[in-house]
């Protein structure tokens, strides 16, 4: 009866044991969830990319230059062409959206102007003042920024006479 006794003991500890012992089979945590609605971003073209007018050279090659910075007008290379009197211009853009933001810019390059009248193309290779931008203001309020696109253009004794013109995209988004 003793030897029974101590089995049943040992039973039952054997099977208390591991159900005394169980850990937990699930385990839960929280979490927090959070969203930025940002309102939209906008663009806008202040003032158009003019190289103004220039006389092609006679011999050589030469580059016009429009700073993107500052609408500097330069001329380079071994050419012997000159700048005309005109006014030059870098293209200007303000971009609106949520204030102490940032954002990217992206220009095209190359593109092609096309002359009037024509089939004649030159290319351009456009740069922008940045490739970034801060917008204006603190967060969850209204704010703005500007910059500038310049670029240059190849003038060599091959370009057809005429007035050039074509158009390009410039992008922005927040980053």
């Amino acid at each position: 009866m003793k030897r029974s006794l101590h089995l049943i003991a040992v039973a039952a500890l054997t099977f208390a044991g591991p159900a005394m012992a169980q850990t937990s089979a699930t385990a839960t945590a929280s979490a927090t969830a959070t969203a930025t609605v940002l309102t939209p971003i906008s663009l806008s073209k202040t003032t158009d990319l003019a190289f103004g007018s220039m006389v092609r050279p006679g011999n050589g090659a030469n580059t016009i230059a429009i700073d993107a910075t500052t609408g500097n007008r330069t001329l380079t290379g071994s050419g012997n062409a000159s700048l005309a009197t005109s006014t030059p211009t870098r293209a200007a853009f303000s971009v609106g959206g949520d204030g102490a933001q940032t954002f990217s810019i992206t220009v095209p390059s190359p593109i092609s102007i096309t002359r009037t009248g024509g089939t004649e193309t030159v290319p351009v290779t456009l740069s922008a003042s940045a490739a970034t931008g801060l917008l204006s203001g603190s967060a969850g309020n209204s704010g703005t920024a500007t910059f500038g696109v310049g670029g240059s253009l190849p003038l060599n004794t091959t370009v057809v006479g005429g007035s050039y013109t074509g158009t390009f995209n410039v992008t922005v988004g927040y980053n």
